[in-house]
């Protein structure tokens, strides 16, 4: 009873912070209201009334921004608003459990669903949103059927989208995405992806496979400052990772066998985290057994993350003795077998 008294009271505390933020958000944006580019008209059943908030991810960050909130009735809501390019946003509905991604821009929407089958819903009224939702998640992130994204639909910023995502997942030639970017229309060249696309090419140009990685000082877990000219003479992995990211965790127990398999042959991994909770960091490095040097600046995406162009986790780059980059982003499930052709024996 108390526990079910407990849930209540965090949902009913939930809700006022939206309902909150709906008048707020409201209430500045009241001199424009007239001038709308965008309706999103949702018909949801099953869906209680409430709060649905408008969000979308900063690309800088990685951090959620609330765009805008309204009140849900009778399963129906509507947001009315402008957007400069086509975006990729999130709705959430009462809660952070019941989400619909869908990709914004300046048209009238229609979202017609239920509540227990948001895998489902219909989404119309949107050309992006339209390619978006003829892949799956999965797709956006298969090396294949990103390469044909990318290729294929260069009049898309959902093609900018999964481009800016494939270029730090897959070992790309740096001619084809440099091809890959010429490709897009202007349009697309307009918008705030492709804007972060050509960063990322940038960044990704300096640390591609045969150069030397970028030097950094970060503190470890006890505090101490550590170089990475420490770790010269060594094979090096460097992990880029994150307490809260779930392909991370389920990668360390490969991580931490390739360790204890290698660490007598000229092999250590160098973690650098990208978390801003250091007792949610420090209770992970104990609780998957990481015995490697744990290094975080505790402030979430930063200058390092950005020097090796990673925006999303995990990544890892791994190093000869010299420092050089000689492959990057491997599948763990084959570091074994990597290591085991390029580590001297014992």
């Amino acid at each position: 009873m108390i526990k079910e008294t407990n849930r209540k009271a965090q949902l009913n505390f939930f809700i006022f912070i939206l309902v909150f933020l709906s008048v707020f958000i409201q209430s500045c944006n009241s001199d424009k209201a007239e001038n709308f580019d965008y309706t999103i008209f949702a018909e949801i059943s099953g869906l209680d009334d409430g709060i649905a908030v408008l969000a979308k991810l900063d690309l800088v960050n990685n951090e959620t921004i609330i765009i805008d909130s309204t009140t849900i009735k009778n399963g129906e809501f509507i947001f009315n608003g402008s957007i400069k390019h086509p975006y990729l946003h999130t709705i959430l509905l009462n809660s952070s459990k019941n989400k619909i991604h869908f990709f914004l821009e300046n048209s009238k929407i229609h979202i017609i669903g239920d509540i227990n089958k948001l895998e489902k819903i219909n989404i119309s009224g949107s050309r992006e949103d339209s390619l978006f939702r003829s892949y799956s998640f999965d797709d956006i992130f298969e090396r294949n059927k990103g390469k044909e994204i990318m290729l294929k639909y260069n009049d898309y910023v959902f093609s900018a989208f999964v481009a800016y995502y494939q270029f730090q997942l897959f070992n790309i030639q740096i001619d084809t995405m440099q091809h890959i970017i010429d490709n897009y229309s202007e349009k697309v060249k307009m918008t705030d992806y492709f804007k972060h696309l050509k960063e990322l090419h940038e960044s990704i140009k300096r640390v591609a496979i045969s150069k030397p990685a970028p030097g950094f000082s970060i503190p470890n877990k006890n505090g101490d400052t550590i170089k990475l000219n420490d770790f010269k003479g060594k094979y090096v992995l460097i992990d880029f990772w994150a307490s809260w990211c779930a392909p991370c965790r389920a990668s360390n127990p490969t991580l931490l066998k390739n360790y204890n398999m290698f660490k007598n042959r000229n092999f250590t991994i160098v973690g650098i985290s990208v978390d801003k909770n250091k007792k949610q960091w420090l209770n992970t490095i104990e609780k998957d057994s990481l015995i490697w040097a744990n290094l975080s600046n505790l402030n979430g995406w930063d200058k390092v993350s950005n020097l090796y162009g990673v925006k999303a986790v995990p990544q890892n780059f791994l190093l000869d003795p010299e420092g050089i980059i000689i492959d990057k982003n491997i599948d763990v499930d084959f570091l074994t077998e990597k290591l085991n052709k390029i580590l001297p024996n014992k």
